[in-house]
């Protein structure tokens, strides 16, 4: 079933434009894109039935990504770096995720300019994060059999794939089209804390999956999603000591699921890449205000589709273990109750070689040892450097 709740934003976009009395580039868009809900099947929901303190964490998720745009679109970084690095940090880490609510938020309400800016954006996350709760929902169902499971987790897979004005590519891409371009890093050297936050958790979107599918019984599927959940809060709760230094990989942080879902892992890989890149050209003042939603929408198309900054799927393999999972957070599942010792400062930006996936250099932060004898410290190339650093603040 498709509902239309866009065509308020378009036409507040158009009225929006009268009532300032400019036509700029920015206020003149209007939204053809629109929603979809859930697709049908009885499984609808069980994730939230069976396990509600992780199902409502990521309502307390939708708000952060919500208010992170919205406040980076509002404000320069004199005023948005101490709202988003102790306000809602603190807000995010003591309150919201300590008691998260059961309802999704509308997030419209949250960030009601940056939903003008650039709708399209976000439906695309929504439309991601639907298929992200639809394999929480079949996996946490012991109604099905595991035939069954594989079945629905294609169906509902090829259902998002319906929606190419929607869907992220389910070809990887390279870390070039997060890390170096010109507004790259902004909001990574910028906001370290809230960046960790954020990366913390795309570790527990992609982590839940391992519990669910690696657990032999429901006993045991009890206790690992809730010992992965613990894990998470206590990533935050000495923040930002333990949470991720570098963006977390699915086929890192859960193998088998990467192994049996390739495809799910790709887009859920590209979309929390983009996640970064919109976070960069909201934070980065080098964008001019009047360019944010052009440089948001060609990075859109680039994460749909299936040419742009393209990887091989052994590549992409081989970067997700290259990066090193002790600097992504850790596994999900089968940890210790220390966490691993990272090897890369953070905030470090490592280099990989696009066909083989393997670590080559670092363009930003560096290596404090401890494993990975392959890695080698090479210094980024010059005419990339200064693309990728963030402007002065």
């Amino acid at each position: 079933m498709t509902r239309f709740p866009m065509r308020r934003l378009a036409l507040g976009l158009a009225f929006g434009a009268l009532a300032a009395g400019a036509a700029t580039p920015l206020q003149a868009q209007w939204v053809t894109t629109t929603e979809q809900f859930y697709p049908g099947g009885r499984w609808n929901w069980r994730f939230l039935t069976v396990y509600p303190d992780a199902a409502k964490m990521f309502n307390a998720f939708d708000y952060g990504h919500a208010i992170l745009y919205e406040v980076l679109w509002k404000h320069r970084a004199d005023k948005a770096v101490p709202r988003l690095e102790s306000r809602e940090f603190d807000f995010l880490t003591q309150k919201l995720l300590v008691n998260p609510p059961r309802l999704p938020l509308a997030e419209e309400a949250i960030m009601p300019a940056y939903a003008r800016v650039a709708p399209e954006a976000k439906m695309m996350f929504e439309w991601a994060h639907i298929l992200h709760r639809q394999i929480y929902d079949i996996w946490s169902d012991v109604r099905l059999d595991e035939a069954t499971k594989d079945r629905e987790t294609q169906r509902i897979i090829d259902t998002y794939l319906s929606r190419p004005d929607l869907a992220f590519s389910t070809k990887p891409k390279s870390m070039k089209l997060m890390q170096e371009m010109p507004y790259s890093l902004a909001f990574r050297k910028g906001y370290p804390r809230f960046n960790g936050l954020i990366w913390a958790y795309h570790w527990l979107q992609v982590g839940l999956y391992e519990p669910l599918l690696v657990a032999k019984t429901p006993e045991e599927r009890d206790r690992m999603v809730r010992a992965t959940t613990d894990r998470f809060r206590a990533m935050i709760d000495n923040a930002p000591e333990h949470m991720p230094r570098v963006m977390p990989m699915t086929a890192a942080i859960s193998p088998t699921f990467a192994a049996r879902y390739p495809t799910a892992a790709i887009i859920f890989d590209n979309l929390h890449s983009m996640h970064d890149v919109i976070s960069d050209i909201l934070a980065n003042d080098s964008v001019p205000r009047d360019r944010k939603r052009a440089e948001i929408m060609l990075a859109a198309r680039r994460y749909r589709d299936d040419t742009s900054y393209v990887m091989p799927d052994s590549a992409w393999r081989t970067m997700s273990i290259e990066m090193g999972v002790e600097n992504q957070g850790g596994p999900a599942v089968g940890f210790t109750a220390a966490f691993p010792t990272p090897t890369v400062s953070r905030g470090a930006v490592m280099q990989h070689d696009d066909l083989t996936g393997k670590h080559i250099g670092m363009g930003w932060g560096e290596m404090l040892g401890g494993g990975h004898e392959h890695h080698q410290h090479m210094p980024a190339k010059p005419d990339t450097m200064a693309a990728r650093r963030a402007p002065a603040r």
